[in-house]
């Protein structure tokens, strides 16, 4: 990448920022990181790009890049939301949790937090009543049904 295109990219994503496409930013300094990976000033603008995304935006701004090769570290958002996109709540919990620890003001992860425990405990599988009980239950029912009939 020239030095040219990369002003170019750069005053991109800077005039995104003001308008507040922040995916489409995030985006553009994604690809302006993979041109320089040693800039930490790229990678700083990531880091708050990312903190001020939902995770849907998050997941929509990731579908405009190539797959990264496998074992290729990966940010710890990224990671808690391709385990609860998998369906792993317990592990994007726990993902969260880290997040939360470093950063205990991020209100963001708190309220994702609550969405996963959510979805956990909606998609927990629900004891069943012992067959013993429902008998009993559909005995008695059913000697309330003939006794009702008799009178």
């Amino acid at each position: 990448m020239t030095p040219a295109d990369r002003h170019a990219l750069e005053s991109r994503a800077e005039r995104c920022l003001r308008r507040g496409e922040l995916s489409e930013a995030f985006s553009l300094y994604r690809e302006l990181a993979a041109a320089f990976p040693e800039d930490t000033t790229l990678k700083n603008r990531i880091a708050e790009l990312e903190e001020s995304l939902q995770p849907a935006e998050l997941m929509n701004a990731k579908s405009n890049f190539k797959a990264e090769p496998e074992g290729a570290p990966r940010s710890a958002t990224e990671e808690a939301e391709r385990l609860a996109s998998v369906g792993d709540y317990g592990g994007a919990i726990s993902a969260y949790r880290k997040l939360l620890a470093a950063r205990p003001d991020n209100e963001l992860v708190k309220e994702r937090m609550q969405e996963l425990f959510t979805l956990a405990q909606a998609s927990a599988p629900r004891p069943s009543a012992p067959t013993r009980h429902r008998e009993a239950v559909l005995g008695e029912i059913l000697s309330r049904i003939g006794a009702r009939k008799r009178s």
